[in-house]
This record gives structure tokens, C-alpha cells and sequence, in this order.
């Protein structure tokens, strides 16, 4: 499902760092999480990235930023490029404490390492660059891969600074919306009651999930829910639920053999009539139709790797 052109890593001693090019045919990735930042600058093609029942469309020009630990997926769209950063806070600010990395969201680490920033408004915002930012951002990130890539005396040091650079630069250009999401979290918790929530959904969606249910282990009340649910999202609990729903279905359909039936009632839908008219909803085709294409999909990438 994908190709990786251009690269560069270095390992533990110097804390984790990889920038790369990539290429993507098309395809559902797994939701998982890693223990690293990433960032991706999308050069051509439709990426949607998948927040537990969150979804955001990414199209050229979009940046996507995901701190370590959030769970996500993505479902590529066609052919895609993009240029990606993975590192630890270990590389970027190696004075920074040991723990820093796990408090990394936390005032006082951000005070210190403001290049996070972008990554605590992401999944309140939408990161889209205007052409002339798309062409800066392109070119310290090309300048990057192909510099750090001679592994040259000081070629650590340059990467450090060039990602420094980088993160400060989107930064300046969303200063305000990402200051005005930070302060939210901090003041309210609301994100975090919200990341509680997707997993609390993600760990239970056989069940006939209620809010007050969701309420009750989140030690809040139900119309407190409610509106931190449509502050923080913009969506309802049903809406919330049924997105959670519709993508661990896709995600059985295309990585199990399972019946379509079976997949509807493992992701908590009683009725299989009404999972499949939900899913046609959601994505235009019957679920049968999405495995097939998908599964196409995968197979006719994997014979193209093979021949290159």
C-alpha cells in the first residue's frame, strides 16, 4: 500500500528521529499508536485520518500532527504523497527531563518546547496552508531529508535545528487558533475527558452504549457530557458512537473474513439491514462492495511493489 522514497534515521543514543517521503495507493490503515510525534505535510491526493470517532480530511496542502499514544487510523484515497517526521522529545530537546516526553502536553513542558504546540490543537483545528506556506514548509522538510540524509558532522545537530525551525513556522502561522485550543485544555480538561470518552467508546462498541452510561464512567453528568461532547467535536454522542462504529467496521471488513453480518453485530448494530443502508450512507457503497474494492486495492499494490 505504500512506497518510502527518501529517508533518514538516527537511533536511542541521540533520542528517535526519522523524516522521510512517502507514497500511498490506497487503503485503510489499522488504528494503532506509537510512542513518537509525527508529523505529515500532504503533497498530493485525499488522506482521511481517523481519531476514534473523529475524522479529518486531509487534502494537499493539509498537516496532520499526532503526539504519542493517541490512538488513530487513516483511510488513503487514491494515490497519495506526503513528507513525514517522526521524533522523540529526547532528540528535540535533550536537556528536557526523562519524563518530559510523557508530560509532554503538560504547561510547563510546552513552555519549554513550544514546537508542540501544534500537536495539542489538532484535533480541534484543522492545520490547512495557504500556497506560499505549502512551499516554504516543502522546502525545509525536502531540505531536511536530503541533509540530514549525508549523516555528516553536524548533520544531527542541523536536523535538530532545521525541526526546531519547522514546528516554530506553523506555530507563527496558527499562533492564535493553537494558543486559544491550548488554553481550553488547560482550563477545562475538555480534550482529555473527550480522549477518555473515544476510548471508553472503543473498548465497548458491541454494547448498547448510552451517554449516561458514558457519563457515569467518566464521573460526569449526562448534559455536562453532552456539551463538552459538542464544544470540544461539534458532534452529538450518537454521531460520536455511530463514526466509532462505522470504522471499526471497515476495518473487519478489509483485515477478517468475517460475514458482513457478523462484522454489524461485533460493532454494535442489532439490525444488519440497517448497518448496511448506514454504511451505504457513509461511503457510498454496501459493505460487500467496500472489501471488494479494497481488497482490489491491496492486492494490485502489492504486485506493484513486487515488480518494482
Amino acid at each position: 500500500m505504500s512506497d518510502l522514497s527518501t529517508s533518514t534515521a538516527w537511533g536511542d543514543t541521540a533520542g528517535y528521529f526519522l523524516a522521510r517521503q512517502e507514497s500511498h495507493r490506497g487503503g485503510v490503515f489499522p488504528v494503532h499508536a506509537h510512542d513518537h510525534f509525527e508529523a505529515l505535510l500532504i503533497l498530493s491526493g485525499r488522506r482521511v485520518q481517523h481519531y476514534g470517532s473523529l475524522e479529518i480530511e486531509a487534502r494537499p496542502g493539509s498537516l496532520i500532527f499526532t503526539p504519542p499514544g493517541l490512538r488513530h487510523g487513516a483511510t488513503i484515497v487514491g494515490h497519495t504523497a506526503s513528507l513525514s517526521i517522526q521524533f522523540n522529545l529526547k532528540f528535540l530537546h535533550p536537556e528536557l527531563p526523562a519524563d518530559a516526553q510523557r508530560l509532554w502536553s503538560h504547561p510547563s513542558t510546552l513552555s519549554a518546547a513550544p514546537e508542540l504546540l501544534p500537536f495539542v490543537g489538532q484535533k480541534q483545528m484543522r492545520y490547512e496552508c495557504d500556497p506560499c506556506l505549502t512551499e516554504k514548509l516543502q522546502g525545509s522538510w525536502t531540505s531536511l531529508i536530503e541533509r540530514s540524509g549525508r549523516q555528516s558532522v553536524g548533520s544531527e545537530q542541523y536536523a535538530r535545528a532545521q525541526l526546531s525551525i519547522l514546528l516554530l513556522e506553523v506555530l507563527e502561522a496558527f499562533e492564535s487558533e493553537i494558543i486559544e485550543v491550548a488554553e481550553i485544555d488547560q482550563h477545562e480538561g475538555a480534550s482529555d475527558k473527550i480522549d477518555e470518552l473515544r476510548q471508553f467508546i472503543e473498548a465497548n462498541l458491541a454494547e448498547q452504549l448510552s451517554i449516561h452510561e458514558a457519563a457515569s464512567h467518566l464521573a460526569i453528568s449526562s448534559s455536562c457530557l453532552a456539551a463538552r461532547i459538542k464544544r470540544v467535536t461539534g458532534q452529538t454522542f450518537g454521531e460520536l458512537l455511530l463514526k466509532a462504529r462505522l470504522q471499526h467496521a471497515r476495518e473487519l471488513l478489509i483485515y477478517t473474513d468475517r460475514r458482513v453480518s457478523q462484522v454489524a453485530f461485533e460493532c454494535g448494530f442489532e439490525d444488519h439491514a440497517y448497518f448496511s443502508r448506514r454504511f451505504r450512507q457513509d461511503l457510498g457503497v454496501s459493505p460487500l462492495e467496500f472489501r471488494r474494492r479494497q481488497l482490489t486495492e491491496i492486492n494490485l499494490s502489492a504486485i506493484g511493489t513486487q515488480r518494482h
